[in-house]
């Protein structure tokens, strides 16, 4: 009953607060009454957390610490912003006050609700499913991040908060695709910069891996039912060799981020206007080896984000940052498993030993992102020399379509006008998107194994023979798996373009593009995305999560258990095609 009444006052006091927002003498009284009201919640989501909760302890105290430290945070913004406007203009921070305001109210409800048995409860039934626990994982953690990056100290500009753009560029970060409605340069501090960083990695990483690294290096063990959910969801062969695969997926990630910051601040030094404030295109960093960092991180975790004010298309001249950033992508988009057999494979001829011949998975990740890179090169580079390509030199457009090649099926980078391409390319663009990266990557899309594996099915399919991929046969469930993968992919974009078509009115095209690329991870845009409606941006939003998580993933996690039939039903011919 006390946690009701903490509530329903709470509510109150802000619907009075966002009818009548800083007035003179209103705001002060009512931001007092709400400050008395926190004092009760925190001692309420402290208190609780009892019976059955007890089980999940370090995690019950994170999501007190979570929720106490935004509710001091969002409380502190609306006295910072009660005190900003003595002497200025309240109507400029009406929009700010308000949306604290309802952020604040968000936290104490959440607060209370995740201290309750019942959410506890539904906790543990989340913790027992690997689908439901990596969605829950990604939707938390963007929301979390809208939070953070709503907050005074993230915004350069408080006065043009908008929880929205917030939430659209929290999901577009921990997705790892790189859609943003905003400037990153431009809109954010320094602390919001890193907080957008620090959101990449989490997603690039993955929430899981990373939360087992942290777990291992602490020396605290998992159980067993921990490890091996977490071995399903980063496809580890088995428990005993999830704390070596758990290790690699960080120390590649974390070496190869590093070798290429290292490479981009001895560039970056070189540009004075790379410590500019603003006013300049290179200008936002503030420093050469904030924007080293943040590229690298963003090109290997395949975001597609800047904190330059007009991205990379300065640099498109710059062989050292082309071929820096163009390595990167291509690294974090062929996957871990890849990297990994990679590396001990070159180990062993290294050490003149006979090294063992690579997978079929490492060789069909390796062949089809080698002809998909080339072929849209090819592509970029015939159908778009006079228009897109137009402004740069012979070699710069070599370079130039290389990167965007690999750019266009993962990292979201552009280095050059996308919005000036023509229809033709932009639809080649939009497949591209749609097959993504490989398996085991920070890319989005359906992957490149799908995409042998449906070719493979095709063929086996006119041929009339067993399916089978270079000198390998394949079973008919990777088969099934990849056409699953492809239906449900289809059906997301298909819903989610027709969703937008109702309410956005912008080109069919350029709505299908945001769609395509949303879904992919990709982040590449024709420059609509701020443009969008409310509405619109939301939608971006869910399809970006939808595709970072996976269209399996998503179905399992909202599925049941299936009943093992009783009885076997008879078979009947049905005409194809």
């Amino acid at each position: 009953m006390g946690e009701g009444i903490v509530i329903g006052l709470a509510g109150a006091v802000t619907a009075a607060d966002f009818a009548w927002p800083l007035r003179a003498v209103l705001s002060p009284a009512l931001l007092l009454l709400l400050t008395g009201i926190v004092a009760p919640w925190c001692y309420l989501v402290v208190r609780a957390q009892r019976g059955s909760a007890s089980q999940h302890t370090v995690a019950a105290w994170a999501f007190r610490i979570i929720a106490l430290g935004l509710s001091f945070g969002f409380l502190g913004a609306k006295w910072w912003l009660l005190l900003r406007v003595v002497g200025n203009e309240p109507e400029r921070y009406v929009g700010s006050s308000q949306s604290y305001g309802v952020a604040l109210l968000t936290v104490l409800a959440l607060g209370l609700l995740g201290s309750g048995l019942r959410f506890a409860e539904l906790a543990r039934l989340v913790a027992d499913h690997p689908a439901r626990l990596l969605a829950l994982s990604f939707g938390a953690t963007g929301l979390f991040g809208a939070f953070v990056l709503s907050l005074p100290m993230s915004m350069q500009r408080v006065n043009e908060l908008s929880f929205v753009d917030n939430l659209f560029t929290a999901f577009s970060a921990v997705c790892v695709t790189g859609l943003s409605v905003n400037t990153i340069a431009t809109t954010y501090t320094l602390f919001g910069q890193v907080v957008v960083c620090l959101l990449i990695q989490i997603g690039g990483l993955g929430i899981m891996a990373l939360s087992a690294a942290i777990v291992m290096l602490s020396g605290l063990r998992m159980r067993v039912r921990s490890s091996a959910m977490l071995a399903e969801i980063v496809d580890s062969e088995s428990i005993s060799g999830l704390r070596r695969t758990v290790f690699a997926i960080v120390a590649y990630t974390l070496l190869i981020e590093l070798a290429g910051a290292t490479v981009l601040y001895q560039r970056f030094v070189e540009l004075p206007e790379v410590r500019l404030v603003d006013g300049d295109p290179l200008a936002g960093p503030r420093s050469p080896e904030w924007a080293a960092i943040f590229h690298a991180v963003s090109a290997f975790c395949q975001a597609g984000f800047s904190n330059f004010e007009a991205g990379l298309p300065p640099l498109v001249g710059d062989p050292v940052v082309m071929t820096t950033i163009l390595v990167l992508i291509v690294l974090g988009g062929i996957g871990f498993p890849v990297l990994d057999e990679l590396v001990r494979h070159l180990g062993a001829r290294l050490l003149r030993r006979r090294p063992e011949r690579l997978t079929l998975h490492t060789r069909v990740v390796l062949g089809t992102s080698g002809i998909l890179l080339a072929a849209m090169a090819l592509a970029y580079g015939v159908l778009e020399w006079p228009r897109a390509f137009g402004p740069l030199s012979f070699g710069e457009t070599l370079g130039a379509a290389l990167f965007q090649s690999a750019a266009s099926r993962s990292s979201g980078f552009n280095v050059v006008d996308v919005g000036a391409m023509r229809p033709a390319t932009l639809l080649l663009t939009c497949l591209a998107m749609f097959i993504g990266g490989s398996p085991g990557s920070c890319a989005g899309g359906i992957k490149t194994t799908t995409l042998a594996v449906l070719f493979a099915g095709l063929r086996s399919e006119l041929r009339g023979t067993a399916p089978r991929l270079l000198d390998r046969a394949l079973r008919p469930e990777t088969i099934r798996r990849a056409m699953g993968v492809s239906f449900l992919s289809i059906a997301i974009v298909s819903l989610g373009l027709f969703a937008l078509l109702l309410v956005d009115q912008h080109e069919p095209l350029a709505l299908a593009f945001e769609a395509f690329s949303a879904f992919s991870t990709a982040g590449l845009s024709t420059g609509i995305t701020a443009e969008l409606s409310v509405s619109g941006k939301l939608l971006i939003a869910v399809m970006m999560y939808v595709g970072r998580i996976g269209p399996l993933t998503l179905a399992l996690a909202l599925s049941g258990k299936v009943p093992q039939a009783a009885v076997r039903l008879p078979e009947e011919r049905v005409l194809i095609g």
